[in-house]
């Protein structure tokens, strides 16, 4: 059980690394938020936590705890800006959002609430496929 905690963490590290650490350095839109940073963040969420509930365990409760250690990495350290954390204000008619450190938490809850209920689907996911695997093999029997 420990390993596979310790394996759903490292999916978070893997995770957390990816969109906070590589992603900013070769791709430039995910600062300040916007549909580009969106996909990014749905994108990379789906694929590790895909792999990691397939790979390592689909117990929810595993991935709950992995979530608050990936939130407390995010509270640790963001790229300023990045999928609009700490962003504050609107892009229209000619004002312009700027970065507000105090913004930072209500935007975190935000990314961290997006990240659950993406997981929260894969999961769902993971488990209909198990189901439909499992009727395969009773109907070949």
């Amino acid at each position: 059980m420990r390993k596979t905690i310790l394996k759903v963490l490292l999916s978070y590290f893997i995770l957390y690394v990816l969109q906070f650490l590589i992603i900013p350095l070769f791709y430039d839109e995910i600062i300040g938020g916007g549909n580009e940073a969106t996909a990014v963040l749905c994108i990379t969420t789906v694929i590790i936590t895909l792999i990691g509930m397939i790979a390592f365990s689909d117990k929810l409760r595993f991935w709950l705890l992995g979530l608050l250690f990936y939130t407390a990495l995010i509270f640790l350290y963001t790229p300023e800006g990045a999928y609009g954390i700490g962003m504050w204000g609107i892009d229209l008619d000619g004002t312009h959002s700027h970065y507000e450190p105090s913004a930072r938490y209500i935007v975190i809850t935000v990314v961290v609430i997006l990240v659950l209920l993406i997981q929260l689907s894969v999961w769902c996911f993971v488990k209909l496929l198990k189901l439909i695997k499992f009727i395969i093999r009773k109907l070949k029997k």
